[in-house]
This record gives C-alpha cells, sequence and structure tokens, in this order.
C-alpha cells in the first residue's frame, strides 16, 4: 500500500503544478517560445502519464490481472469493480501519449501537449478512485501515519 500512497501523492503533486502553471501557456506557441516553462509542462505531463501507468500496473498485479504493456495495463482497470469505464477510456491514451514525449520531443505536437494540458479531468477522477480504494488512506495521511509509528 505504501508504493499506492506514495504514487498517489506525488500524482496529486504534479496535478496541482499543472493546474498552477496552466494560466501561465497561453497558446501552443508559448510552449515552444519559452523553454522553463515548455519544460516544466512537459515534464509534469510525463511524470503524471508514467504515474497512472505506475499506479494502474500495481492494482492490476494486486488483482491477479494480466498485462502486456503500458496500455493494456490501463485497459485492465475496467475489469475492477470502481473503475468508470469512460474514465478508463481516456486514460488509455495516456500511454501512447508518454511515448510521444519521450521519443518525438523534436518534432512534438505543441497542440496536443495543450490538449493533454487542458484535459487532466480523467487523471483527477483516476486519483479519487484510487482514493477510495484505498480507504481514503490517500496522500494526506500518509506522513501523518509514519509520525505516529515513532511514538
Amino acid at each position: 500500500m505504501t508504493f499506492l500512497v506514495e504514487r498517489l501523492a506525488e500524482l496529486r503533486r504534479h496535478l496541482d503544478h499543472l493546474h498552477e502553471i496552466r494560466p501561465r501557456v497561453e497558446s501552443p506557441e508559448s510552449l515552444e517560445e519559452d523553454l522553463s516553462l515548455h519544460n516544466d509542462v512537459l515534464f509534469s505531463l510525463l511524470t503524471v502519464s508514467q504515474l497512472v501507468i505506475d499506479i494502474s500496473g500495481e492494482i492490476c498485479a494486486e488483482e491477479g490481472l494480466p498485462f502486456d504493456d503500458y496500455t493494456s495495463t490501463v485497459r485492465n482497470l475496467t475489469r475492477i469493480p470502481g473503475f468508470d469505464p469512460e474514465t478508463v477510456r481516456q486514460l488509455a491514451r495516456l500511454p501512447g501519449f508518454r511515448n510521444v514525449l519521450v521519443h518525438e520531443y523534436v518534432g512534438l505536437d505543441f497542440d496536443l501537449v495543450l490538449a493533454a494540458l487542458n484535459d487532466l479531468e480523467p487523471v483527477e477522477a483516476f486519483l479519487g478512485i484510487v482514493r477510495r480504494r484505498l480507504g481514503d488512506a490517500g496522500p494526506d495521511t500518509s506522513e501523518q501515519d509514519s509520525d505516529d509509528s515513532d511514538a
């Protein structure tokens, strides 16, 4: 469970950061022209994508669901109670998006990046579903739990 709690905390951190910097992204061109903003947005989107994949993989492993690749890892979530099929369908785009960010950074389509930045709701929904699945043992309680064990 610590794996998931830590990953959820990191996911929340990057989602909050993306929401915070979103107003600075005025257009796809602003991502091309401002290297700091470019790097900031791309790194957080990459991290968010990878965290969704990692968390999905952990949940599938716990459920004994086999997966061959990142996309099937995310798609398997539809086989688990509590995961909305439409949300999973939207999340299943993240492995491909992650690959684009990693491998196509020179010719990256910044319209695609801006679209991803404007469509974080499925990831927010995923975060809520996983937190409920853990019985609300989400990121807010991880530090408190470790402090209590030292007492």
